[in-house]
C-alpha cells in the first residue's frame, strides 16, 4: 500500500539519469513516485542516463509509466520543450522535481567566472526555468 496515493498524478523530474552506474536522486525519486502510482516525465541532459534511468524504473515493475527525454535544464528553449512534450503526452503537470545540480571545487577566490557562471546556471537558472514554465500550468 502507498504511503502517499500519487495515482495519476503527472511528475516531472528533471535530470532524472544518473552520472555513471547505479542509482542517483533523480532516478530514486521518479521510482518512489511511480511506486505511489505517478505518471513519470523525466528529462536529463544524457538522453542515455535518462533512458537507463526509466529502464531501471520500469524494472522494478511494469506497469510504471515513464518517459525519458533530452532535456538541457540551463537552456529556456531546451526546457520549453521538455514541458510542451510532457503537456502534449498529458495535457497536464502535477509535480515539478527541480533534480538538477552540481558542485566543481574551489570558492569564490580560486573558482574562474566562467565556472561560477556554469555553477549559477545549473544549480539556480535551472530551477526559475522550469519554474517559470511550470507553475502557470499547475496553477490552472
Amino acid at each position: 500500500m502507498p504511503i502517499h496515493d500519487l495515482t495519476g498524478k503527472v511528475a516531472l523530474i528533471t535530470g532524472i539519469g544518473c552520472i555513471g552506474e547505479g542509482w542517483g536522486n533523480g532516478t530514486t525519486t521518479a521510482t518512489l513516485f511511480a511506486r505511489q502510482g505517478a505518471l513519470i516525465f523525466g528529462c536529463d541532459i544524457s538522453i542515455a542516463a535518462a533512458e537507463r534511468a526509466a529502464t531501471q524504473i520500469r524494472a522494478k515493475s511494469a506497469s510504471h509509466q515513464v518517459d525519458a527525454v533530452y532535456g538541457d535544464a540551463t537552456s529556456s528553449d531546451s526546457c520549453q520543450k521538455v514541458v510542451n512534450a510532457c503537456m502534449d503526452k498529458y495535457g497536464r503537470i502535477d509535480i515539478l522535481v527541480n533534480n538538477v545540480g552540481g558542485s566543481e571545487p574551489g570558492g569564490p577566490a580560486e573558482m574562474s567566472e566562467d565556472v561560477w557562471d556554469r555553477q549559477m546556471d545549473v544549480n539556480l537558472k535551472s530551477v526559475y526555468l522550469f519554474c517559470h514554465l511550470v507553475l502557470p500550468i499547475m496553477e490552472n
